[in-house]
């Protein structure tokens, strides 16, 4: 089961408080509705550990949720784009490269965007194994 693989993961690849804090979101999370996982915003994923979202704890742990082999959390970035009044979405990894080339392009006039940092967003949902486990195991 995937919920037992991810924990028993966790527990064992992790040390405290790190290990702990990911069990407790791992379980928390498997208790909310699907639907409502689709969009998580760190405030609201610390609010559930009882952290600040900047607590260096909390953020070690949000690495393990979205980076581990495991992985129940999808990291993703949302930017408004004013031209348009519309959010759009881009890869942890689009952003990692536009902050390692201090570069990011506008998605379509192609113009490079100043200060592009302050204004994305980070965001989490359920990646994909995660959310069809909880759909598979809804009550």
């Amino acid at each position: 089961m995937l919920l037992d693989d991810i924990k028993r993961s966790y527990a064992q690849d992790l040390d405290e408080p790190i290990a702990g804090l990911c069990l407790h979101l791992v379980d928390s999370l498997a208790h909310v509705p699907p639907r409502e996982l689709r969009r998580i915003s760190l405030a609201w994923l610390a609010s559930i550990a009882d952290r600040k979202w900047d607590d260096d704890e909390f953020q070690a742990a949000l690495t393990a949720l979205t980076t581990s082999r495991l992985h129940p959390l999808t990291m993703y970035f949302v930017w408004h784009d004013r031209d348009e009044d519309r959010e759009v979405a881009f890869s942890a990894g689009d952003v990692m490269r536009a902050v390692e080339e201090m570069v990011f392009i506008h998605p379509r006039t192609g113009e490079e965007i100043p200060d592009f940092q302050r204004e994305l967003t980070p965001v989490l949902r359920a990646s994909d194994a995660f959310m069809q486990f909880l759909e598979g195991h809804e009550r």
